[in-house]
């Protein structure tokens, strides 16, 4: 691929989608951890989802990280629990029993040849990196996913927004990579770094600020194994 020496990946959507049933049993898990059998299951169902979709926007906006924690008492508050009584032990257990579930129901790759597609762009010489926001799922949980899927070893860094403070499309997440990356290639250049990702904002405009190349992913209408072929990763 020529003229690329690093490539960046988001991960959600990009390289993963969440189980089918992880979200309505991690529903299902806080609803009864925290007592709300009141509420219907659909109704703590749509409270995650809001938070989730807020949080991110707000994210984005900002360039810093809402805690997963600050995620949990927001919904607690959106189906009326006295947050006041809520201690950090009690969201430090349910993260933990979240993170359990978040195993049994443990998301898919969203393509079937991206560990060759790994193998092949390393061979080639070129690095690869994650960098993805986080919401309700941790850095730390990440990467455990990584290493039970493999693909860790494939990854020079792994780059998430609770661990680093920031979250994309914030100039520093992508100097970390700048940095991280500069430190495999002798005399990188920001052009020479191919950020792809599902999120015109976060992914897209956010690269590109930071002078990298970048491209939009959707696994309908530009997915990303006919990118990397396109840019001259053949598979064989």
């Amino acid at each position: 691929m020529e003229g690329i020496r690093h490539v960046s990946f988001d991960l959600w959507m990009t390289l993963i989608r969440s189980h089918p049933s992880f979200k309505e049993k991690r529903a299902d898990l806080f609803r009864s951890f925290f007592r709300l059998e009141s509420y219907p299951a659909e109704r703590v169902a749509a409270v995650f989802r809001e938070t989730d979709l807020l949080v991110n926007s707000m994210n984005e906006i900002t360039g810093r990280n809402v805690h997963t924690f600050e995620m949990y008492l927001l919904c607690l508050h959106l189906l009326g629990a006295d947050i006041k009584k809520v201690e950090t032990d009690r969201l430090e257990e349910f993260y933990s029993l979240s993170e359990s579930l978040f195993f049994s129901y443990a998301p898919l790759p969203l393509y079937a040849d991206l560990t060759a597609l790994f193998t092949m762009m390393r061979a080639q010489g070129i690095t690869l990196g994650l960098l993805s926001n986080t919401g309700f799922i941790q850095g730390r949980t990440l990467r455990r996913l990584m290493n039970g899927l493999g693909w860790d070893t494939h990854f020079s860094f792994q780059l998430y927004s609770d661990e680093t403070g920031y979250s994309k499309p914030d100039e520093q997440m992508f100097r970390r990579v700048m940095e991280q990356a500069s430190g495999l290639h002798q005399n990188l250049m920001p052009t020479q770094i191919w950020h792809l990702g599902d999120n015109s904002v976060a992914d897209v405009e956010g690269a590109l600020r930071a002078g990298f190349q970048a491209t939009l992913t959707d696994i309908v209408n530009n997915p990303l194994n006919k990118l990397l072929n396109e840019r001259c990763i053949c598979l064989t």
